[in-house]
């Protein structure tokens, strides 16, 4: 059984069927596991600002640190759900990281020595024009072709 666990979430609903199969399947009855949370923001977030012509530095900077308060306040929402839903021990590490998905994720892995990477599978979101309720999640999307390359270990998807 794997003892260096990193779980990729980010609040959607792919992240959170991965999130209950590693707490109510792989943690269960292993001991001594260390599990690292992790919640990646796409390094190219500040420069989705729209258009830049129309605004000055000042307004541009006032807007990128709202973007970046708003994103700190979504993943500490998340995660406290995280400690809610799931007996969390010590053991487990959080972590919030801004860069390239596929790079960041791989990057982690090594860093920590983990044993397996748990991802959520795709799960289609519904059209924001028709859909009355915005689905949670960061919207970046991952490279099968990018990520599985530069993995230092196994990679499990949960769907």
């Amino acid at each position: 059984m794997f003892t260096n666990i990193l779980l990729c979430t980010h609040g959607s609903e792919g992240a959170k069927q991965a999130e209950k199969y590693v707490f109510e399947t792989m943690l269960p009855g292993v001991s001594d596991v260390q599990l690292t949370i992790l919640t990646i923001v796409d390094k190219d977030w500040s420069v989705m600002t729209g258009d830049d012509w129309l605004n000055s530095s000042g307004t541009r900077n006032r807007f990128i640190d709202y973007v970046d308060e708003q994103l700190g306040r979504e993943i500490t929402e998340d995660w406290e759900r995280i400690r809610v839903t799931y007996s969390v021990s010590e053991n487990v590490r959080f972590m919030k990281v801004a860069g390239d998905i596929e790079e960041t994720i791989a990057e982690v892995a090594e860093e920590l020595n983990s044993e397996v990477v748990v991802l959520g599978g795709f799960m289609k979101k519904p059209f924001r024009l028709t859909s009355v309720k915005m689905s949670p999640g960061l919207a970046a999307r991952i490279s099968n072709e990018k990520l599985h390359p530069l993995l230092p270990c196994p990679l499990l998807t949960v769907t």
